[in-house]
């Protein structure tokens, strides 16, 4: 519960990307290394999502999207 607390003020208060993936805007936090970055986003569920890939996260949201459109 802690870790999901953590990931949805990350994303809520302090975004520093916005990407698009098939028109669908996507709010993430991204930290860490330049050579072991970390990208956390929120799905439309609530889901937190970390991965150390942008494409990868944007992608899982998106994924997650059509499946329920």
């Amino acid at each position: 519960m802690r870790v999901w607390k953590v990931a949805t003020a990350l994303v809520g208060n302090k975004h520093n990307i916005k990407t698009s993936q098939n028109s669908y805007l996507i709010t993430m936090f991204q930290e860490g290394l330049p050579y072991e970055p970390y990208f956390i986003t929120i799905d439309n569920q609530g889901q937190v999502i970390i991965e150390p890939n942008k494409k990868t996260v944007a992608t899982y949201v998106v994924g997650k999207l059509e499946v329920l459109i």
